[in-house]
C-alpha cells in the first residue's frame, strides 16, 4: 500500500532532525539564545582565574579581575544576573560548545581554527605575542629564531596561541605542555624550561610575581592579535546583543578604564572604535 502522505512527512522530519543532530560537534549542546538569557535573567560567563589580571581569586575566594568587570557590566546591560563559571585555557572552546557557558573569556584570541567551531564578538582587547625568557639559559636567546634549537626547552599552556607559532617557527625546540600558567611559571622559575611564547598581556603580572627570577622579554613582537568573547557557533542573537553592548562599553571608555585598573596602564594597541561589527 502507498505510504500515507502524513507518514512520509513525519519520516522526512525525523530524517532531517537526525541529520542536524549528526552535524553538531561531538559533545555539543544547543546554545541558549538571547531570548532564553533574557527570560531566565541569567548570563553564564566562563572566566579563567589562573590568568591574572584577566582572572584572579580575590580575598573572598571569588573570581575577580578584568574579565569579571567586563562580564558584570555585560550582565547589567543585558538585565541578567551574572553566573561566573571557572574555566581553564584548554576548557574555553569545549565549555561554550557544550553549552556549559553562554560566553567565554579568558583572553581567547580570535584564530581561524577557533572561528571554525565557535563564533566571536567584536574585539574586546588587543594582544602582543612575545618571547619571555629567563636570563642565563644554556642556549643564548636574543631573537625569536634562536628558539629553533633542539637544546632549547619551551613550556606552554595547552590550547594557547603560542603553540602554533612554535610548530611553524621553532619545530626543533623541546616543548612541555602544562594545564595552567602558575605551573608554567613555576617550571620557568625552577629552571626546568628556558622560555615561553605567549601574549605579553597574559604574562606581565605572573612575571612580576616571580621577583627572584631575572626575566627578559625579547624586543621583537611576533604578532598583534585581537581577543573577542566566544559564543557558541550560530548563536547570532546573543552574539549581536553582546556586540552592541561591547560597542557601548568601548564608546564610553568602560573597557579602557577597566584595563587601566587591572594592568596599571593603557592597552599597547587600543581597540579602534568601529560600529561595523
Amino acid at each position: 500500500m502507498p505510504e500515507p502522505r502524513h507518514g512520509r512527512r513525519a519520516a522526512l522530519s525525523l530524517l532531517a532532525a537526525g541529520t542536524a543532530l549528526a552535524a553538531l560537534p561531538r559533545g555539543s549542546a544547543q546554545a541558549r539564545p538571547l531570548e532564553q538569557v533574557l527570560s531566565t535573567k541569567k548570563l553564564r560567563v566562563g572566566i579563567n582565574p589562573t590568568l591574572p589580571p584577566f582572572g584572579v581569586f580575590n580575598d573572598r575566594n571569588q573570581i575577580d579581575g578584568f574579565d569579571a568587570d567586563i562580564a558584570r557590566e555585560l550582565a547589567r546591560l543585558l538585565k541578567a544576573e551574572l553566573e561566573i563559571v571557572q574555566v581553564g585555557s584548554p576548557d574555553r572552546v569545549p565549555f561554550v560548545q557544550s553549552d556549559r557557558v553562554d560566553l567565554v573569556m579568558g583572553s581567547i584570541t580570535r584564530t581561524v581554527d577557533r572561528a571554525l567551531v565557535i563564533d566571536f564578538t567584536m574585539p574586546l582587547h588587543s594582544q602582543s605575542m612575545v618571547v619571555l625568557a629567563r636570563e642565563g639559559t644554556a642556549v643564548p636567546l636574543s631573537k625569536p629564531a634562536d628558539l629553533n634549537n633542539k637544546d632549547v626547552k619551551l613550556v606552554q599552556v595547552r590550547g594557547t596561541t603560542g603553540i602554533p607559532w612554535i610548530q611553524a617557527n621553532a619545530p626543533q625546540a623541546q616543548v612541555t605542555l602544562l594545564d595552567n600558567y602558575p605551573d608554567v611559571f613555576r617550571a620557568l622559575a625552577q629552571g626546568r624550561a628556558d622560555a615561553l611564547v605567549d601574549v605579553y598581556e597574559s604574562v606581565a603580572i605572573p612575571m612580576k610575581n616571580q621577583p627572584n627570577v631575572r626575566w627578559r622579554v625579547l624586543d621583537e613582537v611576533l604578532a598583534t592579535m585581537w581577543t573577542g568573547i566566544g559564543v557558541q557557533k550560530g548563536n547570532s542573537t546573543l552574539r549581536d546583543a553582546v556586540n552592541v553592548a561591547l560597542f557601548d562599553m568601548h564608546s564610553r571608555g568602560f573597557v579602557n578604564a577597566a584595563w587601566e585598573k587591572w594592568f596599571g596602564g593603557p592597552m599597547r594597541t587600543p581597540v579602534p572604535l568601529n560600529p561595523m561589527f
